[in-house]
């Protein structure tokens, strides 16, 4: 402000032919100087260059033709000098409050001036062209009030054009936030030329703006992401999902940030994820159907991964489960019903064992696993004797199988193999306390001795009566290796002869 004032008052003490338009007129009088100007300066080039012609051709040619004056008869010529007087006179006071109140008005109107520039710089013609012009309006008319020397009155109008300008440089940063979010929703919206505009008014106010370039970008590539969005909504609506998937990838691809593919990528695979979920889910209940329980859990259980939460999936495979249960559980109880027939007691005890591995609350099962166990000790125990029927010989193995046998009856049915086993057990039970005569040989000198039931002594010859059972005879002589000798009383009634000798000197 001090620069200008000092400029200005300079520029006062000059006579009015050398003062600045600037200085001596205002804003409109300043655009119509800058515009006339640069008229002048190439109409001051034509005159130069005539002038130039001009001189050269006085230079060289006029002398040719006109003789060198005689200075005796050449005239002096006076030229009077003329006095300006100021048509109104003001006082000193008078004048200084005039300089100091033109230097305000100036002073607005140098913020003008740069204010104006600024603006123009962001192309303000653009985006708020006719609010310029009103607030370019309102300083010429602050020039018409400069003009008659009424600097109160064009400084209060330049000061309400400067405030108008700089609500337009404050409207700049509202304008370049619209254009840009404008930009973008004209994107999302699909309209590259909309955005385009947007963009450009942006970057006009602020040319290094980041989001505006980046928009500006996105916007010239949105032509070829809307054609691959729209081939891959072709796909999508022919049921196509993987193709679709594709095309919209490639738009993603080209435009990470465009939110339309991005949100058709979620969408699509949300479609996939629904469509085989629902392929699996009817592939397994076709499976339930054809009683393929195995199959059907496959596909339910693959379901289930696609949705995890998802209660039909989790009904689905109880009802596969429960499936394949009961089935299985219904083969081992076949099974071993099956065994029990055909008295296979182990068989029908192990099919039981595996049923209620299956489901322990089978109540068949467990009354099942109890019988089984019971008929198959049985088995086991009857075989052993009808397999060894010489234990009968011993006392308690004999009163036990009595027992069994005694048991036994309540259970049997004819033409079963429980009765065939009874039958043979009973005929070695009549038998097992019934002697046969054993004879036993010996020298006279050998000592024997029938273990578990008596020592008989020295003989030649001698007849026992024995029950069937395994036996024992033990021979002893002095200066003799004892003898032992096993023999069998059958059940056969075949009388056995056992020897007794010891006749190996020791």
């Amino acid at each position: 402000m001090a620069d200008n004032s000092s400029k200005q008052s300079e520029n006062d003490a000059l006579p009015p032919a050398e003062q600045t338009p600037a200085q001596i007129f205002g804003m409109g009088d300043v655009q119509a100087h800058k515009a006339k100007q640069q008229q002048q300066t190439k109409i001051l080039w034509g005159i130069f260059s005539l002038l130039l012609v001009l001189v050269l051709a006085v230079i060289f040619i006029l002398p040719r033709y006109i003789a060198t004056p005689d200075p005796a008869n050449v005239a002096p010529v006076i030229i009077p000098v003329e006095r300006s007087t100021p048509q109104e006179a003001f006082s000193p006071f008078e004048e200084a409050q005039l300089l100091r109140e033109r230097e305000q008005a100036q002073d607005v109107l140098a913020q003008i001036l740069e204010l104006q520039e600024q603006l123009e710089e962001i192309s303000v013609e653009s985006w708020a062209g006719d609010a310029y012009q009103a607030a370019l309006d309102i300083a010429i008319e602050g020039d018409i009030a400069y003009r008659e020397q009424r600097f109160l009155e064009a400084q209060e109008i330049y000061q309400r054009s400067l405030l108008a300008l700089q609500s337009l440089e404050g409207l700049s940063q509202v304008v370049l936030t619209n254009s840009i979010e404008e930009g973008y929703a004209a994107i999302e919206a699909g309209l590259p030329a909309e955005a385009e505009q947007s963009f450009a008014t942006a970057l006009l106010i602020d040319a290094d703006s980041e989001s505006a370039l980046a928009g500006m970008e996105r916007a010239g590539l949105l032509p070829e992401v809307l054609a691959l969005l729209e081939e891959g909504d072709a796909r999508r609506a022919s049921n196509d999902l993987e193709s679709a998937l594709e095309f919209y990838t490639e738009a993603a691809v080209i435009d990470p940030a465009h939110s339309g593919a991005a949100n058709a990528i979620t969408q699509t695979n949300i479609d996939i994820v629904d469509r085989d979920f629902l392929n699996f889910m009817s592939a397994g209940f076709s499976a339930i159907q054809n009683n393929n329980p195995e199959v059907a859990l496959q596909s339910f259980n693959r379901a289930l991964n696609l949705k995890p939460e998802s209660s039909d999936a989790r009904a689905a495979i109880t009802q596969a489960e429960t499936m394949i249960t009961s089935r299985d559980l219904n083969i081992q109880l076949t099974a071993a019903q099956e065994h029990e027939a055909a008295e296979r007691w182990q068989d029908a005890l192990q099919a039981y064992n595996n049923a209620l591995a299956i489901d322990a609350n089978v109540v068949s099962a467990v009354n099942g696993r109890e019988r089984a166990q019971t008929r198959a000790n049985l088995d086991t125990f009857l075989n052993n004797i009808i397999n060894a029927p010489l234990r009968l010989a011993e006392d308690a193995v004999y009163q036990q199988s009595i027992t069994v046998y005694n048991e036994a009856l309540t259970l049997v049915q004819e033409n079963t193999r429980l009765y065939e086993q009874l039958v043979t057990l009973r005929s070695y039970l009549d038998k097992a306390r019934v002697p046969v005569p054993v004879t036993l040989n010996s020298d006279g000198v050998t000592n024997v001795t029938v273990l578990r039931v008596s020592e008989l002594g020295m003989f030649n010859a001698q007849t026992l009566e024995l029950n069937p059972g395994i036996y024992t005879a033990v021979g002893v002589r002095p200066g003799y290796r004892d003898v032992r000798t096993e023999f069998i009383v059958p059940f056969s009634g075949e009388e056995p002869v056992v020897t007794v000798i010891c006749n190996e000197p020791v």
